[in-house]
């Protein structure tokens, strides 16, 4: 295979152990890092002997720890990412969890813990190009909290000399394969059930995938990124009705724009009822405040410590969204 040079690349390839390794991101990262000659193994719920990936659960490393032998960085991307989850399962998987695999790692001589939390960590209410010196805080809701306070839980463990870590906060990270921000939408959509509130005046903050694979890659090299916090998007916002009316372009469907309070109402009233139902449904006071963010988020610091820089634009990333979409039959 020929890498495109113009993406960045591992001073030396490093042994990599990926929690969450069957999800979007981690998917998307073992890839990658694969064809930069690192040695990648994980662990997620499901077994995947053929990529290395072992069966378990991040809550009791015990069934998979021995993988992590030999194992230089660990990048911790497995979490309950819900907005519908309750606070203790949340809890459990997100912060104990995490302190687990710390643990984990700790134990087995891991030289760097890569710690995925959330731009989530700040809040749905904060100013425009917020940057990681903006304090961050718990709203009441369990996937806020739990990303603040598992961030607490690493940052004291590299605080203390235990491992070495370094924290992300991903903005919304779409592409081929998303599911929060692609294959739900679009199924919504379908549905006639895509709802914005605020008249779709949030702001959606996008990174590509490959975009965020590459902040990644940047992340694990630099010695410079020990103990430090890192936001990474591409740089920009859009306005929710411009990202999900592309969606709904593509889908050949309409998105529903409320007032904030109504669609509240509205979404809590389908969301009840859906999960009620035993179906899956985001659906909630949550979800809705999330989608009328007030503004975006700087990379500022990851562009002067990594030398990131996005390659993918948003125009390019929508095409590659829509040409895969089409492949699945999701439009």
């Amino acid at each position: 295979m020929t890498l495109d040079v113009s993406r960045p690349v591992v001073a030396e390839p490093v042994n990599v152990f990926i929690t969450g390794a069957d999800g979007f991101i981690g998917r998307a990262l073992a890839t990658r890092l694969r064809d930069l000659g690192c040695q990648v193994t994980g662990v997620d719920l499901k077994a995947d002997p053929g990529h290395g990936v072992a069966g378990g659960s991040t809550t009791d490393p015990s069934d998979w720890a021995d993988a992590l032998d030999g194992v230089d960085v660990v990048i911790h991307t497995a979490a309950i990412v819900s907005n519908a989850a309750s606070r203790d399962q949340a809890w459990e998987v997100n912060v104990r969890g995490t302190r687990r695999v710390l643990d984990a790692a700790e134990a087995h001589g891991v030289r760097r813990f890569v710690h995925l939390s959330s731009v989530a960590a700040y809040g749905f209410d904060f100013p425009d190009n917020v940057d990681e010196t903006y304090p961050i805080r718990v709203n009441g809701f369990s996937y806020t909290e739990t990303k603040v306070n598992s961030e607490a839980v690493v940052l004291a463990a590299h605080g203390a000399g235990e491992i070495e870590c370094t924290i992300i906060r991903p903005v919304d990270v779409y592409g081929p394969g998303s599911v929060p921000w692609v294959v739900l939408p679009l199924q919504m959509i379908k549905k006639g059930q895509m709802l914005l509130p605020n008249g779709g005046k949030g702001i959606f903050s996008p990174v590509y995938i490959d975009n965020f694979v590459d902040g990644m890659v940047l992340a694990i090299s630099s010695d410079a990124a020990a103990g430090q916090v890192f936001i990474l998007g591409d740089g920009y916002g859009v306005s929710c009705s411009d990202y999900f009316g592309r969606l709904a372009s593509m889908a050949g469907g309409k998105v529903r724009t409320l007032p904030t309070g109504i669609a509240i109402a509205i979404a809590n009233v389908i969301g009840f009822t859906q999960r009620r139902l035993g179906q899956a449904s985001e659906l909630n006071t949550a979800t809705m405040l999330m989608l009328d963010r007030p503004g975006t988020y700087s990379i500022d610091k990851a562009r002067k410590v990594l030398g990131f820089e996005p390659l993918v634009s948003y125009e390019e990333g929508m095409r590659r969204v829509e040409t895969w979409a089409g492949a699945e039959g999701l439009i």
